[in-house]
């Protein structure tokens, strides 16, 4: 029995050693980072972006994979599925993360399946009218939204995009009911905004300042705390008045659940560094994103704050995937 017991505190001990050998020796082949969304839009150009960079910080090639579709849950339900070695890694945003759960039956539930290694980009809105509506500030468009209930129409990019969300968000704080048009992308709900076709429109930044300079869009506030380097003599919510509103759409890296701690880490620290890197700084400033990242633990922090957030504005708003 004695014999027995040491043979298998042996066996043990070689098992916890070859786990931690292949933990340090990671990764020793190409990493897969998957993309829940299209090639092309804002969320695979700063992923492509980032993967660049972790190639050189890691020594392996990160090659991006897009797996499409379901608002992006076909992309989290592979990611999280993926053998937990460390090999594939999830680019994942705020909606896939925090809203999708409350809009749909999903095949994966983000606390359980999977684990967070770092934020890698914030983006805030910012909210633009038509000119013809007649409103310059914040106060004015609220005014007028009480005025005419149910009247203004603002664009969005779907059910559950921080479009829409951050909508609704204003009109919760400011006590206001408009009417949401949805459209395939904020690009077209700007060009709906633009034609007269809506009345406003929860915006990138970057994409509406040609038409802010033009004078095709009046821009009322940044949703963010902070003033927006792309538009910074555009007031934020709060400084326009309302306050406590602050919100800004995100990225995160996440891993399947079971990946080892040592990979998180080193992939966290490789993410960090990345995101340090001026080049990459720059191409993401060109994309319209701020590089912002985080420990597993300040994303984790985040996904249950976001998630407790956007669950209680889509119960109050009635928010429902038709």
């Amino acid at each position: 029995m004695i014999v027995r017991r040491t043979f298998l505190g042996l066996a043990a001990a070689a098992c916890i050693l070859t786990g931690a050998a292949a933990a340090q020796e990671w990764p020793s082949k190409p990493i897969t980072l998957v993309v829940p969304f299209a090639p092309g839009g804002a969320t695979d150009v700063s992923a492509r972006i980032l993967a660049d960079q972790l190639s050189k910080e890691l020594g392996q090639s990160v090659v991006v994979e897009n797996r499409t579709g379901a608002a992006g849950n076909i992309g989290v339900a592979y990611g999280a599925a993926a053998a937990p070695d460390g090999y594939t890694l999830l680019y994942a945003t705020m909606g896939t993360m925090t809203t999708n759960p409350h809009l749909y039956e999903t095949d994966f539930d983000v606390m359980e399946d999977l684990v967070p290694i770092s934020k890698t980009f914030e983006v805030d809105h910012v909210l633009v009218v038509r000119p013809s509506l007649g409103v310059d500030t914040l106060e004015e468009l609220i005014a007028l939204a009480k005025e005419k209930p149910e009247e203004l129409s603002y664009g969005s990019a779907g059910i559950g995009s921080s479009v829409q969300m951050f909508a609704v968000m204003l009109e919760m704080m400011a006590d206001i009911e408009m009417r949401q048009v949805p459209y395939k992308g904020s690009a077209e709900a700007r060009v709906a905004v633009v034609s007269g076709e809506v009345d406003m429109v929860m915006d990138s930044p970057p994409s509406a300042l040609p038409h802010i300079e033009s004078g095709e869009l009046v821009a009322i506030a940044v949703t963010n705390s902070r003033r927006n380097r792309t538009l910074p003599d555009v007031p934020t919510m709060q400084e326009a008045g309302l306050e406590g509103y602050e919100a800004a759409a995100w990225g995160a890296l996440m891993a399947p659940a079971g990946t080892p701690d040592e990979v998180i880490q080193k992939v966290s620290e490789a993410t960090q560094a990345a995101l340090a890197n001026e080049e990459v700084i720059n191409r993401y400033h060109d994309s319209g994103l701020d590089p912002v990242s985080s420990s597993p633990e300040e994303l984790r922090d985040l996904i249950i704050a976001d998630t407790k957030r956007w669950g209680e504005i889509v119960e109050a708003a009635g928010i429902r995937v038709e």
